[in-house]
């Protein structure tokens, strides 16, 4: 498990292409190295209503909640957090410009007694296929 969610700013519909920044997150997730394919997931969800600073419209926002298992040291979290910072960075720059813009993300470890995942069929479909 990793899943990694964001929440954006209603105005970035019409200047970012959001389904081609989730896959860029997917595969800089899968690029790290950590995670298991089949546990990957990336949503991204608009904020239907926000306010911002000093309630301007023209400022933007995309901030990043990546939550995941136990077992990694911190090294490896700050990696992960790291790389997919800068791929999502380096994916914005180019595209909002001088845009007044937030990023951010935050990595969360999930306790697993307090984590319940008994259905799940992904694994299972990707590796197979994989082997196809």
């Amino acid at each position: 498990m990793p899943h990694l969610s964001f929440e954006y700013s209603p105005d970035l519909d019409t200047r970012i292409d959001m389904q081609a920044f989730a896959a860029l997150l997917r595969d800089a997730m899968v690029e790290t190295g950590l995670f298991p394919l089949g546990g990957i997931r990336v949503r991204g969800l608009r904020c239907a209503v926000v306010e911002i600073a000093d309630g301007a419209e023209a400022y933007g926002f995309i901030d990043m909640v990546l939550r995941i298992g136990e077992g990694r040291s911190p090294q490896q979290r700050a990696m992960a957090a790291e790389q997919v910072y800068a791929a999502a960075e380096t994916f914005l720059r180019a595209r909002l410009g001088a845009l007044p813009f937030m990023l951010s993300l935050e990595i969360r470890e999930i306790v697993t007694e307090f984590s319940i995942r008994r259905y799940s069929t992904v694994h299972a479909a990707v590796s197979a296929r994989a082997g196809a």
